[in-house]
């Protein structure tokens, strides 16, 4: 559990100004309310490996592309939380939290709880390196999460591919493009279904031109859900004027 404490003055002052009623009533109508804190996602950035794979299966270019330099970073306006890179990243680098926030005093109080993640599973297919063009300058050895690759470094290099988990940093951050690795990637895990209720919807598209994949379009004179297509971000859900989408656990 983390707990933040933020002064409250400024949030006060801004709801104060936007409804137009003095500062002490705003105050009195939050007292003692606790409200939940949205997810959010965050990169813990001394473990990102730099492999890129949160980068290429994020649905809505939400991710900036990492390098040798720089770990990857979540671009808070374009994420939709759908978790998908928390799934997929081979080192557990991206974290999920969720909390609640309380006024006590002057003060706001965040209570945030990091949230267990399933994890796809990644296996290495193949794994070839070009010795001739390898440099030797163990990049490869500093990012590799298993420790399968041992560099003397100008000198020599020795992969061991029983410890290697196919996640393709040490291709990713190679300056001479020197390895090549293939993997097999898992199912994303599903841990919530969408569901849409015809009777209840009125045609008025708003799930469709909000949904960042394409999961739901207007077909023969009725919304038609493609829940393959689903990343489960809540969007449609949450902006549904007649509650016709919902999204639950699967063991529900």
């Amino acid at each position: 559990m983390i707990t933040v404490k933020k002064p409250v003055q400024k949030i006060i002052s801004d709801i104060s100004e936007k409804l137009g009623i003095d500062e002490e009533s705003v105050k009195k109508k939050l007292k003692d309310i606790i409200v939940p804190v949205e997810r959010n996602l965050y990169v813990e950035t001394n473990k990102c490996v730099r492999c890129e794979l949160c980068y290429e299966v994020c649905p809505v270019q939400a991710i900036t592309e990492p390098s040798v330099k720089n770990p990857a970073e979540i671009i808070p306006e374009k994420c939709v939380k759908c978790e998908i890179c928390a799934k997929t990243c081979p080192v557990g680098a991206i974290n999920v939290l969720e909390g609640r926030a309380e006024l006590k005093n002057d003060d706001v109080i965040y209570e945030l709880k990091e949230i267990d993640v399933t994890h796809r599973k990644i296996r290495l297919k193949k794994h070839e390196l070009d010795e001739e063009s390898c440099i030797k300058c163990g990049i490869c050895e500093r990012f590799c999460p298993t420790s399968a690759i041992k560099v003397e470094k100008r000198n020599s290099i020795d992969i061991n591919l029983d410890l290697c988990m196919g996640c393709t940093a040490c291709e990713k951050v190679c300056p001479k493009s020197s390895i090549k690795v293939e993997n097999e990637m898992g199912e994303i895990p599903a841990e919530n279904v969408i569901s849409l209720n015809n009777d209840t919807c009125i045609n008025c598209m708003v799930c469709s031109e909000i949904c960042p994949v394409g999961a739901i379009v207007y077909e023969d004179g009725s919304m038609k859900l493609d829940d393959k297509k689903c990343i489960f971000c809540g969007k449609c859900e949450k902006n549904c004027p007649v509650s016709a989408i919902e999204i639950k656990p699967k063991n529900m």
